[in-house]
């Protein structure tokens, strides 16, 4: 084991607690941690020094019993993160700071006709660049969510039904140099997972099932791509699964028959008035909280959450799942679970994305690593 790394994985620690904690002292952090308290001043001072942590000035809640302990906190000037979510024919991008506030945000329409990926990526960031370029708090990351498979480690889109990718694309590679800091991307339903695993740090669950929805009008770049395009992303014990190959969270119905061009067993002709036939988005809402009743009870799942354009129909959702859940149980009680939709609305994706960003920035590495 080398001696950088054990100062590396103890440096981040601290770093990790202050942020989690949204505040706390060089005293809480060498008991909470089981630090020497000469480790974490020679920490915080480099922290101080690096300008990503910043001392407030105590409060006088103690008076007459000695003197009141500085308080640390993440320096949220110290720099932003960017996410952004690239669909076929909308993006929504958020600047977070470190602690993970919204500063801005953006959306808009794009048509990735006769685009690959990385110049529709191109094109979006030449629309918000004059923003960031302007902005007093330096650009330090960028996180990008992508419907499809996407190898995070590697940042790679392995494959994309919804952008026409057969073949692996490294993304990353391609775009890194001409952006400050490093570069991440995910599956889009996976960043749903991060906006509640980064936004609800101090008070997430640890087992739950992110629900990604998102309604399509009309053709894109697949031929006959249309109706509700849906996405999971799964929680385990509080790490994000991403499965052997990057395919967790992929979906499609059991009740799926070829023929469907969507994910679900509603024709293409009843995909396509799908938002007009309030029965036929019944029949959809229901078939897919099926499945997800299924996983919930499988997987003893705690929480569900929806996020994207499907939250826009939540007073249908909520009752059919949860009355789904209770018919897939089979004993007396009733399964405790709760069902959710994104506080982040819309931008649940594109905060999810530098989420991630955001998160890696304050883990700890593993010290036993080669």
């Amino acid at each position: 084991m080398q001696l950088n790394k054990v100062n590396e994985a103890n440096t981040r620690r601290v770093l990790q607690q202050i942020w989690i904690s949204g505040g706390t002292t060089r005293v809480a952090l060498a008991k909470e941690l089981g630090l020497v308290k000469s480790t974490v001043s020679r920490i915080i001072s480099m922290l101080l020094d690096d300008g990503i942590v910043r001392q407030t000035a105590p409060r006088n809640d103690r008076a007459g019993v000695g003197r009141t302990p500085v308080r640390l906190e993440i320096n949220r000037r110290h720099g932003m993160i960017v996410g952004l979510e690239l669909q076929t024919d909308f993006y929504n991008a958020v600047a977070i700071d470190i602690t993970g506030a919204v500063i801005r945000t953006w959306s808009g329409s794009i048509s990735m006709s006769g685009k690959d990926t990385m110049a529709a990526f191109f094109e979006i960031t030449e629309r918000i660049n004059p923003w960031i370029e302007s902005s007093e708090i330096p650009l330090i990351g960028m996180g990008i969510a992508l419907a499809g498979l996407v190898d995070q480690n590697r940042g790679a889109i392995l494959q994309s039904n919804p952008l026409s990718i057969t073949e692996p694309v490294e993304f990353v590679q391609a775009v890194e140099n001409r952006v400050s800091g490093p570069v991440m991307i995910g599956n889009d339903a996976n960043c749903g997972c991060w906006s509640e695993l980064v936004s609800r740090r101090n008070s997430r669950h640890d087992n739950f099932l992110f629900v990604l929805g998102e309604f399509r009008a009309g053709q894109t770049t697949r031929s006959g791509y249309w109706g509700i395009a849906i996405g999971l992303g799964l929680v385990l014990n509080g790490g994000l699964y991403h499965g052997a190959s990057y395919s967790a969270g992929e979906f499609q119905s059991i009740l799926w028959e070829p023929g469907n061009d969507g994910q679900l067993s509603i024709t293409n002709d009843e995909a396509r008035r799908l938002k007009e036939d309030p029965s036929v988005m019944v029949r959809a809402l229901r078939e897919l909280c099926s499945h997800v009743a299924f996983l919930v009870n499988t997987l003893n799942l705690t929480n569900v959450l929806f996020g994207g354009e499907i939250t826009e129909y939540r007073e249908m959702l909520r009752p059919i799942l949860e009355e789904e859940i209770q018919r897939n149980w089979s004993y007396p009680n009733r399964v405790a679970c709760d069902v959710e939709f994104s506080s982040l609305g819309v931008n649940a994706v594109a905060y999810g994305a530098a989420g991630m960003v955001l998160a890696n920035t304050f883990t700890v590495p593993d010290v036993f690593s080669g």
